[in-house]
């Protein structure tokens, strides 16, 4: 690409792409019919064994503006990895293979792009089989480092993690080296959010919806799907940091930080626990009793003071921490888990 091109580069857009023939040229022809210029796209086909591949170098011989990467797959976190890393554009912006966006995509959120160290964000619509849309919208609206506490008091901006819909500053990624958490595969796009916006001074919401995030019937989601204890572990640790971070850096008061953590200790410290009885990710009892005995004081005075809203077995499962019955804890857990598997049985055969 010649350099006087890549100056007119103002969005760089990462698609991460796997087996995702069916729905592809829908999502690649709406990204085609964008109303903003200056946009370059990068394909990453993630080691797709069906037509995806040969859909992208299609589109790449068509339009100068595609680009395909082909790599083994290592899913969509190394994906959107390598995509940054090849992005040219001074903002970078993701779309998920399986959705759409409408024509207004990019020159909406560029309309508000005009400070560096900023996080643009617009709101989406999910699209089920089989039943009425939902929308989530925003109002056009900045907020300053003093006033990013009520994203997340008002717009619960943690539980608007997904990808898409926003816009990072390529500079700002690079300068900081902010990736997408390889190792962890759950919340890995909160958690790129979270860091990026350690280093903001801002987020600029956009009013409008101009993303189609489409919820596909029997396909397999991953906020069901539970991954080993270490990823699940090290996403509840990430996750911890970050908002420790965030609580820093704009000064979160109390209320905003109870909100996240009631998050952190209903689901992904659950999911964490949960994922050393589940039949994919199960550990030996030595090593589950192990590593019950190993959370520290610390993190059981945090899970007590955030448990309250909890599901009861987590809270039962908190109560045997607090009086170190590691024993109880570990069949409790146990029992549990294989009455969720009896019940997904029953479920998919009855």
């Amino acid at each position: 690409m010649r350099p006087k091109e890549i100056e007119m580069i103002k969005i760089s857009i990462i698609i991460p792409i796997y087996n995702a023939a069916n729905y592809l040229e829908a999502c690649l022809e709406s990204v085609r019919r964008q109303s903003f210029q200056g946009y370059e796209v990068w394909l990453v086909d993630d080691g797709s064994t069906d037509r995806s591949g040969a859909i992208c170098d299609r589109l790449a011989a068509e339009d100068a503006r595609f680009h395909v990467i082909h790599k083994a797959n290592g899913g969509a976190s190394a994906a959107r990895n390598v995509g940054i890393e090849q992005a040219q554009g001074e903002w970078i912006c993701f779309v998920d293979s399986d959705d759409t966006v409408e024509p207004d995509y990019l020159s909406a959120l560029y309309s508000y792009a005009q400070r560096p160290e900023i996080l643009v964000v617009q709101g989406f619509r999910t699209l089920f089989a089989r039943r009425l849309p939902e929308e989530r919208s925003f109002e056009t609206r900045f907020y300053p480092a003093s006033e990013v506490y009520r994203t997340f008091r008002d717009l619960h901006i943690h539980r608007c993690g997904f990808p898409f819909g926003k816009l990072y500053n390529a500079s700002l990624l690079r300068k900081h080296r902010i990736r997408f958490m390889e190792s962890v595969h759950y919340a890995e796009d909160v958690l790129f959010m979270l860091t990026y916006l350690c280093h903001c001074q801002g987020i600029q919401t956009v009013g409008g919806m101009n993303y189609n995030y489409y919820i596909r019937e029997n396909a397999d989601s991953l906020s069901r799907k539970i991954f080993s204890f270490e990823s699940e572990y090290l996403c509840y640790q990430t996750y911890l940091e970050r908002m420790g971070q965030l609580q820093q850096h704009f000064s979160l008061p109390p209320e905003v930080l109870a909100q996240t953590y009631l998050v952190i200790s209903e689901y992904l410290v659950r999911r964490a626990l949960g994922s050393l009885y589940q039949p994919q990710t199960a550990k030996p009892r030595r090593e589950r009793l192990r590593i019950l005995r190993s959370i520290t004081p610390e993190q059981i005075d945090f899970l007590t003071r955030y448990y309250t809203h909890c599901s009861w077995f987590h809270r039962a499962t908190v109560f045997f921490l607090r009086k170190r019955a590691y024993g109880l804890c570990d069949g409790f857990n146990k029992s549990i888990a294989c009455r969720f598997v009896l019940k997904k049985l029953i479920d998919k055969y009855l």
